[in-house]
């Protein structure tokens, strides 16, 4: 059993059936633990065996995710920070100090030890590099997190400084198609992060984004004309009163459908029309 304490330092927007109603549901981290677990390399069968799943024959999970002891508060925030008024999209969403404890559990007999340590893996992956949420691609929904009593060798603990952060997510993603890189500038409000990497290309009225999106098929994702999800994704890190941002690339070209040459483009892209987060991925070596 594996417990956390997470607290969330930027805006979650997060919900069940209402719209005006927000909620932090297991289905949801579940989710997130799928995508990491096959983005680092996790095949079907092992997906299954551990997560359970209905095609060739239904399985019951050997992980059980809980949330318990929520608390924060509750009111509209901008989904799309760098804009105003309306334009900016403002939803009901657990504000920033929401905390939460997530209990990870295993039942059923267990895991053997290879696919214990895929799932530790990916969920101490997760919790370094992952977000929850709508907009969690681009840092809403980011959190710091610690171990919780009982404490084992086996609890993951937060990184005491940037530099071991760094180095452990290094550890964590190689043999991994997805890249990583910790952006340079240091920001003292997380929110501030979550702007620069809000305020990218392509919006409503960019027409010159849109078609340039399209042309490096849409590494930014994109939600008309069929849903896709960005494969660069965002998170903002917190340690001590400092916060920088997290870039991830996701490299599965058979998933995504883009190249490298992608991620180069549209890196020199917001180098040109948004510097404040093309100038930073440029220095940190991510393309």
């Amino acid at each position: 059993m594996s417990n956390y304490r997470l607290e969330f330092i930027t805006p979650l927007f997060s919900r069940g059936s209402y719209e005006d109603r927000p909620e932090v549901r297991p289905a949801s981290i579940r989710g997130q633990l799928h995508w990491w677990f096959r983005a680092l390399v996790g095949n079907a069968t092992d997906e299954k065996a551990i997560f359970g799943g209905v095609h060739g024959g239904a399985t019951a999970s050997k992980v059980v995710v809980r949330v318990s002891s929520l608390v924060g508060t509750t009111g509209r925030v901008d989904t799309l920070p760098h804009k105003n008024g309306d334009q900016a999209s403002p939803k009901v969403a657990y504000q920033v100090g929401t905390k939460f404890d997530l209990q990870i559990l295993s039942r059923l007999g267990g895991l053997d030890k290879r696919l214990q340590s895929a799932l530790d893996r990916t969920l101490e992956t997760w919790l370094l590099l992952g977000s929850l949420g709508l907009r969690s691609t681009r840092a809403a929904g980011s959190f710091r997190w610690e171990p919780l009593p009982p404490l084992s060798d086996g609890s993951f603990r937060f990184s005491p400084d940037f530099q071991a952060f760094e180095v452990r997510c290094q550890e964590l993603l190689r043999g991994a198609p997805v890249r990583f890189a910790l952006l340079g500038q240091n920001y003292s409000i997380a929110e501030q992060a979550r702007r620069v990497v809000s305020d990218t290309l392509g919006g409503r009225d960019d027409h010159q984004g849109q078609n340039d999106l399209a042309r490096l098929n849409h590494p930014l994702g994109k939600i008309f004309d069929g849903r896709k999800t960005s494969p660069l994704r965002f998170r903002i890190v917190g340690i001590g009163n400092a916060f920088r941002i997290a870039a991830v690339w996701d490299a599965r070209m058979a998933v995504t459908g883009n190249l490298s040459d992608d991620l180069t483009g549209i890196i020199s892209l917001l180098r040109q029309r948004k510097p404040a987060l093309g100038e930073q991925l440029a220095a940190s070596g991510l393309a």
